[in-house]
């Protein structure tokens, strides 16, 4: 199966906006509409990310980007 290189590049904005809100940089981006919108363009279901994620989880991995 091909990996769809818009899909992979939202999904891979998605995980910085995570990364960065787990080390205390722009934690308002969570739920803000603009976190809507790349969750939308990642094709994934924003309230199921928030659910999922944990701040200490991301803070402990290294940022790839």
């Amino acid at each position: 199966m091909a990996v769809n290189p818009d899909l992979a590049l939202w999904r891979a904005v998605l995980v910085a906006g995570l990364h960065d809100a787990a080390k205390g940089i722009d934690e308002a981006w969570l739920g803000s509409r603009d976190f809507m919108a790349v969750c939308d363009l990642a094709q994934v279901e924003p309230q199921a990310v928030l659910r999922a994620y944990r701040p200490d989880r991301f803070a402990r991995m290294p940022k790839v980007a």
